[in-house]
């Protein structure tokens, strides 16, 4: 595996990873806007839009017939939040060059199609068409109703609504429902020309051919765009000033205890390593201290594990409880944080978090998806690393840096979605 990371124009990227493991290669596209309230709504709709169809491929026959002449591709859009970050994502996957049965340049193929449906979307009259914003704002509206019906979810955003709710973190990925009610396509129309203008793209290559077709052909594409490319930033809270406490009831059938911490550290700071390995020894792994101690000895509650937002700085503990034990369970939970702090760490704690955090490192590179992915989502960081290298440098941490970490934590919020009547169904 080789990587080659250059710029191709001003705030345009490219990450090429040469890797022969695969008979597939992918291309996929980050745009990276600001989050905000105003845009998040139609944004989020905008990579949807796009990926349905091009001025070349303009309904969905048309474009699959294009994908199929390509041995199956595939083209796919989504969106989420990095750190500060609104990120969408656009992607084309195919067979990888080597193995086209007429010597074809899948790879070129597929970049192709990428440009086409980037920068020669459908429109008329500065306009998409409604029957397209339409279809896919029922898309949108279908995916809210999923997220707010997994309750482990919901629970999340809220804590991530109320403990962010003055920083732009705290904006919902795809806006509210009335938002995207409200959208047409003269707004899609505006918001594709913004995103020409002023998105960082960041575009990460997978495949076992040669980059420089691909290269050529974004740069061509990119060549006669007059860009203002916004600058890829992120607010860091580092100290609590008020710790808050929500209660929601709702008919559901299990309770949901969500804290969250701000760790006084994010990337690109050096101890974010060390954040990160002290997040799996509380939660993180089958060996962590919130699953063997909370979860299994006591029984406080039907999960219980926690999470590192590296780029944003905060850690997350999820739980599922039984009414009755919400309490318990949230002091349960404060006291492993309070015992790591003291340097209450065995050392086969440390090397099992280490072994599992490693293991996850290599696992998520088994796929061409998962390689973009690995590749992609270090984009914010200070360095972009190999999984062994970051394997490496989680290794490297040591006891007295777990617990330097474990004391930078700070309680900030604690949201309790409460089962109504006060009982479990």
């Amino acid at each position: 595996m080789s990587i080659l990371q250059r710029e191709i124009c001003d705030g345009v990227a490219l990450n090429s990873v040469r890797d022969s493991r695969f008979k597939t290669m992918r291309l996929s596209a980050n745009i990276l806007l600001p989050l905000s309230e105003e845009t998040a709504a139609v944004n989020a709709l905008l990579c949807y839009v796009l990926v349905r169809s091009c001025k070349k491929y303009p309904d969905f026959t048309t474009l699959s017939r294009k994908l199929g002449s390509l041995y199956g591709a595939e083209l796919n859009g989504s969106v989420a939040k990095m750190g500060d970050m609104h990120c969408l994502n656009i992607s084309v996957s195919g067979l990888d060059d080597r193995y086209a049965i007429d010597g074809e340049c899948i790879s070129e193929e597929l970049t192709r199609l990428l440009c086409e449906v980037l920068f020669n979307p459908k429109v008329k009259d500065n306009a998409f068409f409604e029957a397209d914003v339409e279809q896919e704002k029922r898309q949108l509206l279908d995916t809210i109703d999923a997220e707010f019906n997994d309750k482990r979810a919901y629970a999340n955003q809220r804590l991530i609504e109320i403990m962010c709710a003055d920083e732009l973190y705290g904006v919902k990925r795809v806006g509210t429902k009335e938002q995207i009610k409200a959208l047409t396509g003269e707004d899609v129309y505006k918001a594709w020309q913004n995103m020409l203008l002023n998105a960082y793209f960041d575009f990460t290559f997978v495949g076992n051919s040669d980059s420089e077709s691909v290269e050529k052909v974004l740069q061509n594409s990119f060549k006669e765009i007059r860009r203002t490319p916004v600058e890829l930033s992120t607010d860091v809270v580092y100290t609590v000033f008020k710790e808050k406490e929500v209660i929601d009831e709702m008919d559901v059938a299990q309770s949901k205890l969500e804290i969250g911490f701000r760790t006084a550290c994010a990337e690109p700071e050096k101890e974010s390593t060390a954040t990160r390995l002290m997040c799996a020894i509380l939660g993180g792994t089958a060996s962590s201290k919130l699953f063997n101690n909370v979860r299994e000895k006591k029984s406080l509650c039907y999960y219980c594990a926690s999470r590192y937002a590296r780029v944003k700085g905060i850690m997350f503990v999820e739980s599922g409880v039984e009414t009755q034990n919400i309490e318990a369970a949230k002091e349960a939970i404060l006291a492993e944080i309070e015992d790591m702090k003291q340097g209450n760490i065995t050392d086969f704690e440390i090397d099992a978090a280490k072994l599992a955090i490693s293991n996850s490192f290599y696992g998520a590179v088994d796929t061409v998806g998962g390689t973009c992915l690995w590749y992609s989502s270090q984009l914010m960081d200070a360095t972009v690393d190999t999984p062994q290298q970051a394997a490496e440098k989680i290794d490297a941490v040591t006891k007295e840096e777990i617990v330097a970490a474990a004391n930078k934590l700070q309680l900030d919020t604690i949201y309790i979605l409460k089962s109504k009547g006060g009982e479990d169904e």
